[in-house]
């Protein structure tokens, strides 16, 4: 309805309300479902209003939720959207340094889909986007990570994953996704590490 009557404000932070009821009422396959679609409807109508921080963060709900609340996960939606959001970034300058961060997601997602290739591409391409990326920490950190996955190398990968949350700690999601990246490095390299070897956080 208020579609219809062009208040599109006022129903994007209806639909956000909806995304954030759904989200905390409990972890039902169909409530994390309800939430992204509503999170991303959200997002479609800030975006019609120009309004795009509003949007972006909605977004990111959106990518949060579908790789770490959905089940089975969709890594590539969410490697696409932080790609998206990176992008979005680069083209203001006030947010040109939230990019990393956003390009970081990206490829984390990636490695969590078991595709170190795509992660690969993934970089290149943002690196071709944002100069400063490979020398930054979240370059660096992204580009250790592709290596040891590629080279199932699970002690580096808790190295460079302790080295990065010394100076810039590792959020609930990174964790998370980490955690999931790396039991697949550890099945993939013949590993033989248990949960609690290596702490992330």
């Amino acid at each position: 309805m208020l579609c219809d009557a062009g208040r599109l404000t006022q129903a994007a932070r209806l639909s956000k309300e909806v995304g954030e009821l759904f989200e905390n009422d409990d972890s039902s396959e169909e409530n994390v479902q309800l939430a992204i679609d509503s999170y991303q409807q959200a997002a479609e109508l800030y975006e019609m209003e120009q309004q795009k921080s509003q949007a972006s963060q909605c977004l990111v709900k959106v990518a949060e939720l579908s790789s770490a609340a959905l089940n089975p996960p969709n890594f590539l939606r969410s490697a696409e959207l932080y790609e998206k959001l990176g992008k979005d970034c680069l083209e203001s300058n006030l947010l040109k340094y939230n990019a990393k961060g956003y390009f970081l997601q990206s490829v984390i997602c990636h490695l969590a889909n078991q595709d170190s290739i795509g992660a690969s591409q993934a970089m290149n391409r943002f690196s071709s986007l944002d100069y400063t990326l490979r020398d930054s920490r979240e370059g660096k950190f992204a580009e250790s990570l592709i290596q040891c996955v590629e080279g199932f190398d699970a002690e580096g990968f808790a190295t460079a994953c302790f080295e990065y949350d010394r100076i810039s700690k590792l959020d609930p999601w990174k964790t998370t996704m980490l955690l999931s990246v790396r039991k697949a490095i550890d099945g993939g390299g013949g590993g033989d590490l248990a949960d609690d070897d290596i702490d992330l956080t």
